[in-house]
């Protein structure tokens, strides 16, 4: 499991720099700003207050998929996962230079999800997953589905 924390803070910095005599209040501001801009100034600012604004965790349970390799043949390789009732399939040709992609459901093994397309194993795995998350959000869907009583 991960957990991603953001912390939000205030940092107020202070540098003392040198500034040329004689320039305008218009011209120091601009001085300043290309000495902060060009990063001259960041090795002489110093931390002088730190305000905390808040902290907060995201924890992510998204299952990840973990390819298990199966039987290779000659010019293929073979990868398969289990989720849950699901059954996700992955074949690389290297001959062809193609990735195919399946998702199985259930017992009885229906297709619900077949790709083949030439891409990397990983990025294939990106767009398995992307499949999986929109799947799921589509099926809450039908968790609100209420049925008339029939008299």
């Amino acid at each position: 499991m991960k957990a991603i924390v953001t912390v939000v803070e205030k940092i107020t910095s202070e540098a003392h720099i040198n500034i040329p005599d004689g320039l305008a209040l218009t011209a120091i501001k601009q001085h300043i700003t290309d000495r902060y801009n060009s990063g001259e100034m960041l090795t002489e600012m110093n931390i002088f207050h730190v305000d905390f604004e808040s902290i907060s965790a995201h924890i992510d349970s998204k299952p990840y998929i973990t390819w298990h390799q199966g039987n290779p043949s000659d010019r293929c390789q073979y990868y398969f996962c289990k989720l849950g009732r699901f059954t996700l399939t992955l074949l690389t040709d290297t001959e062809q230079n193609l990735t195919r992609t399946e998702v199985y459901f259930g017992h009885y093994k229906q297709l619900i999800y077949t790709s083949e397309k030439e891409i990397s194993k990983e990025l294939a795995t990106v767009e398995l997953q992307n499949f999986l998350s929109g799947l799921a959000v589509e099926l809450q869907i039908l968790s609100h589905i209420e049925f008339p009583e029939q008299v």
